[in-house]
């Protein structure tokens, strides 16, 4: 077994009443591509909650793909992003034509204005 890499797992919302809680307590903001509800969750991760709704494709493959790109962003970016949040990402229409590295750029721009990057990060 020499060789095999095991990735972090990412944290995730799974609940309906922690995606309510983030809804209605929570701040917003969005770009271009995604809308992205945050609130503080007292905790020493990040929670993420990813939707891709109908509105962005009916094609299920489409919602899919777009899913896994931003929960790839966010793997690969998530150590500069700061801890200690429930994150909810909403996938835009705008997102069904975008390539990765668009996709990416967006998540991180939501992250930098709302100043939830790390400072300590390299």
């Amino acid at each position: 077994m020499s060789g095999v890499i095991f990735l972090a797992k990412i944290c995730t919302l799974k609940k309906q009443k922690d995606f309510k809680l983030v809804y209605q307590k929570g701040k917003v903001f969005g770009n271009r591509n995604l809308v992205m509800h945050y609130l503080k969750n007292g905790k020493d991760t990040n929670r993420l909650g990813i939707i891709v709704s109908k509105k962005v494709s009916n094609r299920a493959v489409v919602r899919n793909r777009i899913r896994r790109q931003l929960k790839e962003a966010y793997r690969l970016n998530e150590n500069q992003f700061a801890l200690g949040y429930d994150l909810v990402l909403i996938a835009k229409a705008s997102c069904k034509d975008e390539k990765y590295p668009v996709i990416e750029k967006s998540l991180k721009h939501l992250f930098y204005k709302k100043n939830l990057m790390r400072q300590d990060h390299d």
